[in-house]
């Protein structure tokens, strides 16, 4: 059946109470099932809608493609919670093949092996597909390849596919792979212009987000957490988030914590071989078994030009094993691989190993070509004396060490040992300091901090010294956690519903860290009126209520803005922290960690952060 011939129709789809004997044009006239939509090629322009709160079952693949500027639109119509896809066996919960301008929005697919929802096909040139507002859950079945999972966009090497983005997905709990796997088809055959964005992955066998044979790739503001859950390393090694034969590839700004695996690995973030031109920064990485980072070459192919900058890592290595074989920051090189320009500047490592082990561990390392290695104005704090354990190639520019123990510490450069800083900077020549770094508890450099340098501008580290936004009101607020004993996180959400989103991510995040017996959440709208009705169900704020208040404002004595504001208010309602802004994880995840105590089961050693 064609659709939708001349100008865009809109088509309706209610699996409770349609028929598809109806013409399916309207609310009234809806299509009852998904075999209806699966034996229609919609046309350019056309959006096809599933009535919220109703449950269809079986495979969503509606045929055709739309064009530019006129793409096909896949939604829901109505109010209440999204229309769900069952699944069930089937292959997917939602598929396209061969298909192009496709816009995803607004559905709840689950079930489904190996995949929640697949975007694929065989050859040609495919372009614009649009995922946004998705929930993708429950995919089974025994993982067989690193291209199965909750959201996969796959493309083998007879297809080119370009301008990717998946915006605003929650993919959650699979025995499949990966959480969501954007896959070129070679490192010729790259996706090109992909985004993963505001998007969180938990629960899962295998890797929570990645880019595989992706050119101009960005991961920015997502969150992933309790990945690597796969008893078996027959399909291989997992990590959090990470990007494997990229060209020009970004992971930015983002929080991923309770990683794990069961071989190597086991890290949150990872540029791993055949890369060129990866940049890592701005992210927080924090309680894993395995490293924070790594920068890998292997199979006889060469990384070029990595940066890690400007992230924070805290209390990683939490596995014996895996802290031992890999540190915080793992370089290494196999099977031919190697380095040509590896570059880790102005990163806060706090490091607290239930084991002796070097925050930075290089093994084996091969590095090829010009490019510079070097290992400049990081912070370390370490728990143990076992500072560096560095390859010869790599230079050390500004770096400001501390070690909490008795005794010296230690540096390792090639088969070279030294003990106490002046033996290590006299071998090597490196401007590196043994200080205390005088932070205080959210890691960022205080007055006379050898952090910073005399105009008080950051020095060393991924923390700017900043003063918190004055707090205008010492009495309590009105606002309050429902229940005693709770902390209540609340955001305003101003003009600003991008960055609102964006800082939901990380709430969230949170929720999911201390539980909602210690810490409740409200988004407090201040948008347009008729953008709130759906708005919890779209953007999924499971355990976050949505009010419309302005009392909280005029109570901090902050005039209506189109900023989003961020505030933490204690169990008596005493406003202890505030934000205007997006806050990078790394800040807000401290800010939580010092006034709330670390999250339950991750305390590390030291009274940096006392225990309640």
């Amino acid at each position: 059946m064609l659709a939708g011939l001349g100008r865009g129709t809109t088509y309706y789809l209610d699996c409770e109470a349609g028929s598809d004997a109806a013409s399916g044009t309207s609310p009234q006239a809806a299509w009852r099932t998904l075999e209806k939509i699966a034996a229609t090629t919609f046309q350019p322009g056309d959006s096809v809608l599933l009535r919220r709160g109703v449950r269809c079952h079986g495979m969503l693949w509606p045929k055709g493609s739309g064009l530019e500027g006129r793409p096909i639109r896949l939604g829901a119509y109505g109010e209440g919670p999204l229309p769900v896809i069952e699944a069930a066996g089937a292959e997917a919960a939602i598929k396209l093949f061969d298909q192009h301008h496709w816009q995803i929005e607004n559905l709840h697919a689950r079930g489904g092996s190996p995949f929640g929802v697949l975007v694929t096909g065989t050859k040609g040139h495919l372009r614009h597909f649009r995922l946004r507002n998705l929930l993708v859950e429950d995919v089974t079945g025994v993982a067989r390849s690193k291209s199965s999972g909750l959201v996969a966009v796959l493309a083998p090497e007879a297809l080119q596919m370009e301008d990717v983005v998946i915006e605003g997905v929650t993919a959650r709990r699979t025995t499949q792979w990966a959480g969501i796997i954007v896959r070129g088809g070679s490192a010729t055959s790259r996706i090109r212009n992909v985004i993963v964005r505001d998007s969180l992955v938990y629960d899962v066998y295998g890797d929570g987000i990645v880019l595989f044979q992706v050119e101009n790739g960005l991961i920015e503001k997502c969150a992933a957490w309790l990945t690597g859950l796969n008893p078996s390393v027959e399909v291989g090694t997992p990590n959090g988030i990470w990007t494997w034969r990229c060209r020009k590839c970004t992971v930015r700004l983002n929080e991923g914590f309770l990683t794990d695996s069961p071989g190597v690995d086991g890290g949150v973030y990872d540029i791993d071989w055949g890369n060129e031109d990866n940049l890592v920064e701005y992210n927080y990485g924090h309680d894993a078994q395995g490293y924070c980072v790594s920068v890998f070459g292997a199979h006889n192919e060469v990384t070029t030009n990595s940066v890690v900058r400007f992230n924070v890592c805290v209390n990683n290595g939490r596995s014996p094993k895996l802290a031992r074989r890999q540190g915080d920051c793992y370089i290494t090189t196999w099977e031919g691989g190697a380095l040509d320009g590896v570059l880790i500047h102005n990163n806060t490592f706090y490091w607290t190993p239930p084991v002796e082990a070097p925050v930075l561990l290089m093994d084996r390392v091969v590095f090829r070509g010009a490019r510079p290695n070097v290992f400049r104005n990081n912070v370390v704090f370490s728990t143990v004396p076992s500072m560096i354990q560095s390859s010869p190639e790599v230079r050390f520019e500004g770096n400001v060490y501390w070690y909490w123990g008795d005794g010296q510490p230690t540096w390792r450069h090639g088969s070279k040992e030294f003990r106490g800083i002046e033996s290590w900077r006299k071998a090597i020549g490196a401007q590196d300091a043994l200080a205390d770094p005088r932070w205080d508890a959210m890691l960022r450099p205080r007055p006379g901090s050898p952090l910073l340098d005399l105009a008080s501008r950051l020095r060393a580290g991924a923390l700017e010294a900043a003063e918190p936004m004055p707090i205008a009101s010492p009495a309590p607020l009105n606002l309050q956690a429902r229940n005693r004993g709770r902390w209540l996180l609340a955001v305003l959400s101003g003009n600003d519903p991008d960055s609102c989103r964006s800082q939901l991510v990380f709430v969230q995040a949170a929720l999911a860290q201390y539980g909602r017996r210690l810490l409740e959440a409200v988004l407090i709208w201040e948008g347009a009126a008729d953008a709130l009705g759906n708005l919890a169900a779209d953007w999924r704020l499971e355990g976050i209520r949505v009010e419309r208040n302005d009392s909280l404002r005029r109570a901090l004595g902050i005039a209506a803005s189109d900023n989003i504001l961020t505030v933490l208010l204690d169990p008596a309602g005493q406003v202890v922290a505030r934000w205007e802004g997006f806050v990078r994880p790394a800040e807000f995840g401290l800010a939580l960690r010092y006034h709330l105590a670390p999250p339950p089961g991750v305390a590390p050693r030291h009274p940096l952060w006392p225990l309640p």
